[in-house]
């Protein structure tokens, strides 16, 4: 931990907002742990509270374990909106960086972040440290170093943010990480933990996995299923952690159609030169949002930007093009189409 630099950080910090500055923390599109967490404990470190320091995102929370962690630790995560954003003094951004949210959001005033691939220098105040598993990290040294009292509640989120980014501290962990994962350790309710790691599936996950596994196929390593039109923004990253699991997947892309945008999850088991965050930032980065961590990814698009780039807008259509999309950028094959088959199942959706 690095001491120094912290301590520095905090001052220049704290110097930057006023007692009176209404601050906004807008998180991710479906905010995760690592983001949840982050934004709370920001808020204890400015001695703030969830009228003068609300937290924002511009999608709803919708994987079952985060909801659940939201319920549970009373994280509220209300919706966006450009110009309600505008009222706020301060703008902070936790696990993001303005680059992501494009002109949705006026401005940044604070940025504090791990993950790499943003141009710097755009927010008055910023912490980006991207050889960190976890932005909780950050922030528990924040708490440590500044010496506020770190609560239950506020433990057992950042600790939780810290597992699920580091992939319960196997995935690009440091010793930062391990370090502050073990400051956290005595203070979590490990009661609350175990009901965040199993929350209950929507019965329509079974439904649609059902119909998902039907087309499920296989070449180089890598999945690719187009669900068509889905309910939940969660039954399309339900999905693809679940394709992840099978023998010979090294990449899994789910994709399916939530109101007006595609929506692309993308997995992968962390191995080899290609990182997901960096592929769907370079394949959807300039049609709508995109980016995330080194095996997990997701791109949000209008679907009247994929049909004006794309020009394809049948079921079958769209799942052969990101087939075609991944396996470019993933193995880098002119022609994917040359790729062995490895399912005899290879009917496109309807």
């Amino acid at each position: 931990m690095d001491q120094a630099l912290t301590r520095q950080k905090i001052k220049e910090l704290r110097a930057l907002v006023a007692e009176s500055d209404r601050i906004a923390v807008v998180l991710q599109d479906d905010p995760d742990p690592d983001a949840m967490s982050s934004a709370i404990a920001l808020r204890a470190l400015l001695g703030r509270n969830k009228q003068t320091t609300p937290i924002f995102a511009f999608t709803p929370v919708t994987r079952p374990e985060n909801l659940t962690m939201a319920h549970l630790l009373e994280i509220e995560v209300a919706p966006a909106n450009t110009e309600e954003l505008r009222s706020y003094d301060k703008i902070a951004m936790v696990d993001v960086e303005p680059g992501y949210f494009g002109d949705k959001v006026p401005r940044s005033d604070i940025v504090i972040d791990h993950h790499p691939g943003y141009p710097l220098g755009v927010s008055p105040f910023e912490d980006v440290r991207v050889g960190y598993g976890a932005t909780a990290t950050i922030m528990t040294e924040y708490l440590v170093t500044a010496e506020e009292r770190i609560s239950e509640r506020l433990a057992t989120a950042l600790m939780y943010g810290i597992r699920s980014d580091t992939l319960g501290l196997s995935r690009r962990v440091t010793e930062n990480d391990i370090e502050a994962f073990v400051h956290l350790y005595p203070l979590a309710n490990y009661h609350l933990l175990r009901q965040i790691d199993r929350p209950e599936l929507p019965i329509q996950f079974a439904r649609t996995l059902s119909r998902a596994m039907k087309r499920l196929e296989l070449r180089d390593g890598l999945i690719v299923i187009y669900l068509g039109e889905v309910e939940r923004d969660d039954l399309i990253v339900q999905i693809a952690d679940f394709c992840l699991q099978f023998e010979g997947v090294q990449w899994v892309v789910v994709a399916g159609r939530l109101g007006p945008n595609l929506v692309v999850a993308v997995r992968n088991h962390g191995m080899g030169r290609a990182n997901a965050g960096e592929l769907v930032r370079r394949l959807f980065g300039d049609i709508g949002n995109a980016g995330g961590h080194r095996n997990m990814a997701k791109a949000i698009v209008p679907m009247q930007s994929w049909n004006q780039r794309e020009h394809v807008t049948r079921a079958a259509q769209i799942e052969r093009r990101l087939r075609e999309l991944f396996t470019k950028g993933i193995i880098g094959e002119a022609d994917p189409t040359n790729g062995r088959s490895i399912s005899t199942n290879s009917r496109g959706p309807g």
